[in-house]
């Protein structure tokens, strides 16, 4: 799988949430979504809330990794929360065709700031616009 990873595209999001609320965003300080949980998912700490939305990332990601027409990608992901499901958020990721690369930093990521109540649904955005640098192509 890193393999095919390795000739993928290179996928690059920021992602933070509350118990209520999640956002992802571009390394350009892009939103692409932030929107409400869904109401069946069960968030009681936020330790709970960064990794639903570190899943959600991780599903826009392979939505992606599938309009570019690669089987597998690599994922750069980083949390807000250090406290965040790492073997939870890894197995989402390679069962959605992802290698991640998770980092943790509450400091400088955009989806962190993201005004509350500003909805953003990922469908309204260029999901291309998340590979950072696509190999492969010239």
């Amino acid at each position: 799988m890193a393999a095919l990873a390795a000739r993928g595209p290179y996928l690059v999001l920021w992602t933070a949430a509350t118990l209520r609320t999640f956002t992802v965003a571009r390394p350009d300080r892009t939103v692409i979504w932030h929107s409400r949980f869904h109401a069946d998912v069960v968030i009681d700490t936020i330790d709970d809330a960064a990794k639903a939305g570190a899943l959600q990332a991780i599903w826009t990601a392979a939505r992606a990794r599938e309009e570019w027409g690669a089987d597998v990608a690599t994922l750069r992901l980083t949390v807000a929360n250090s406290g965040v499901d790492r073997g939870a958020v890894e197995a989402a990721a390679i069962s959605s065709g992802l290698i991640l690369d998770l980092v943790v930093d509450a400091l400088s990521n955009p989806a962190v700031d993201h005004p509350p109540g500003r909805w953003i649904h990922w469908w309204t955005r260029d999901l291309g616009a998340l590979i950072h640098n696509p190999q492969g192509l010239a």
